[in-house]
């Protein structure tokens, strides 16, 4: 890290927390009902009312959701060397994706609360399709992003399969796949935040081993990194911040493919700076799409997965005609 990457990240951390202040304001807010300021402060202090009950906890996890998508898909495109990998590309959120389409419309006795823990189970049975399928005599960059492509074509193969086939009744599985906040809890809350602080902690730990791997494979391997535990145990903790995020919300897509790109524009590709500037920027991107999502058409609610890939799909449109999407991540 040189003095001028330094004071970029120092300046672009002081005007993301900025932004996640006055996002975080806006969303406390605003909604189908808009909230005086005054009465926002007496409610959180008393722990009840609106603000408390509804908009608290459905803050916390945009933010919680940002956070996680944003580093899984910085760790991601650290791992595989390749600048499209993120945990919506690679099929990690299609397996979640499938197994809650299939818990809506196969099982119809299915109560809300299995929901989340369908959803994670997908999410981490495809992100261990994809480390088998890539693994022969350990694991190559290239392959483990190719086999992740795959994987998740064939996972929204078959989710669209079941979409038609039981389409009168797919209103419900087709909103969990947009992505959505609405009706978020507490209960909610506590399955997210212990996956969030532990999977974050762990990333900005795993920075040095990152930046290693974004060495060539012969350097690496003359340094006598144990590649292949590494490549695991990064995967691992990517799958489990990008599934903690499926499990919560549904499929939220762009955050963890456009965000990392636009955190190394911003201070350098060194995951020291990168990883916690991608987990402001997320947490910015999500907090504002959902507060867009909810009063732009009220009282219809759009969901913030559709927000954030009309914000996302336009940025990394705009940062491949400009060839700003480097082969190293």
């Amino acid at each position: 890290m040189n003095i001028h990457n330094i004071r970029r990240f120092r300046l672009t951390i002081l005007v993301c927390c900025l932004l996640l202040v006055i996002a975080i304001v806006l969303s406390l807010r605003l909604g189908a009902v808009n909230i005086p300021f005054a009465q926002l402060i007496e409610e959180l202090t008393q722990r009840d009312g609106i603000i408390y009950d509804y908009r608290l906890p459905r803050l916390i996890i945009a933010v919680c959701i940002g956070t996680n998508m944003a580093i899984a898909g910085a760790v991601l495109q650290g791992v595989t060397r390749n600048p499209l990998a993120a945990p919506d590309v690679i099929g990690i959120t299609a397996g979640g994706g499938l197994a809650t389409v299939i818990l809506i419309l196969a099982i119809p006795q299915f109560t809300q609360s299995m929901l989340p823990f369908f959803a994670f189970g997908g999410s981490i049975c495809a992100g261990l399709l994809v480390f088998i399928l890539a693994y022969q005599k350990g694991i190559k960059p290239n392959r483990l992003a190719l086999c992740g492509v795959a994987v998740s074509s064939g996972l929204q193969a078959v989710i669209t399969l079941f979409i038609v086939k039981y389409s009168p009744s797919a209103s419900q599985a087709l909103v969990w796949l947009k992505g959505s906040l609405y009706a978020r809890t507490w209960d909610h809350v506590e399955l997210l935040w212990p996956w969030t602080v532990v999977g974050t902690i762990l990333a900005l730990l795993s920075y040095r081993q990152l930046n290693v791997l974004l060495l060539s494979e012969d350097t690496i391997l003359g340094l006598g990194s144990k590649i292949n535990r590494v490549r695991l145990r990064l995967i691992i903790i990517s799958v489990a911040l990008a599934g903690s995020a499926v499990a919560a919300a549904g499929n939220i897509g762009f955050i963890g493919l456009v965000i990392p790109h636009l955190a190394r524009l911003l201070v350098g590709s060194d995951f020291r700076l990168t990883l916690p500037t991608s987990a402001l920027l997320g947490a910015v991107l999500v907090v504002f799409a959902d507060t867009v999502g909810r009063i732009v058409m009220p009282p219809i609610e759009i969901p913030v997965g559709i927000i954030t890939s009309l914000i996302g799909a336009p940025y990394f449109v705009y940062l491949l005609l400009k060839g700003r999407i480097v082969g190293k991540a």
